[in-house]
């Protein structure tokens, strides 16, 4: 007879069993994830923040702010132009929430 393992949730998972701490979670997450794509993509094309700067036509700190974890305030066609400058493509998807998820 074979012994099974009970799985036993992580405290992340019980979190996320709570609807309001989830859509908190997500929104965070897509913040953060947002600034780590500029940043990864700005560094896989060997560029600087100054270097995207200069050909999206702004500054390196407006480059760094996009970059920020923190930052909120993401406009369309800025991110369009860093994502572009940096060889890239935007691609956004609008889709319906999963499940009882929708808010």
């Amino acid at each position: 007879m074979k012994k099974t393992k009970s799985k036993q949730k992580s405290w992340l998972d019980k979190k996320l069993d709570d609807k309001k701490f989830r859509k908190g979670f997500m929104e965070e997450y897509v913040k953060v994830s947002i600034g780590e794509q500029l940043a990864a993509l700005r560094q896989k094309a060997n560029m600087t923040q100054a270097a995207v700067a200069k050909k999206v036509g702004t500054t390196a700190s407006a480059i760094s702010r996009y970059e920020n974890a923190e930052y909120d305030r993401y406009e369309l066609q800025t991110l369009r132009k860093i994502v572009e400058a940096c060889g890239g493509k935007l691609d956004i998807i609008v889709a319906p929430a999963k499940g009882d998820d929708a808010a």
